[in-house]
């Protein structure tokens, strides 16, 4: 499965990639499944370039695209062109 989707809006960005912090709000977000915030940070992690979710997952792809859906939905995400 392709569905390509980057982080919203701006973010603190790290010199190093993979240094980009999470805010605290989202990680207390009790709305948020834990694989959503671990998806957020891959998607913070490479600074506003497209992340396929599905790419080299072993998760199910149902559980990937809820959490797609969620970061959508929270407006923390969105789907773009590749």
């Amino acid at each position: 499965m392709e569905d390509w989707i980057a982080a919203r809006g701006v973010w603190p960005i790290d010199d190093e990639p993979g240094g980009a912090p999470i805010p605290d709000r989202v990680l207390a977000d009790a709305g948020l499944s834990l694989m959503a915030k671990g998806l957020l940070a891959l998607l913070l992690a490479k600074q506003g370039q497209p992340v396929n979710p599905y790419e080299d997952a072993y998760e199910d792809e149902a559980d990937i695209r809820s959490a797609v859906d969620e970061l959508i939905a929270a407006g923390l995400a969105v789907r773009v062109q590749r």
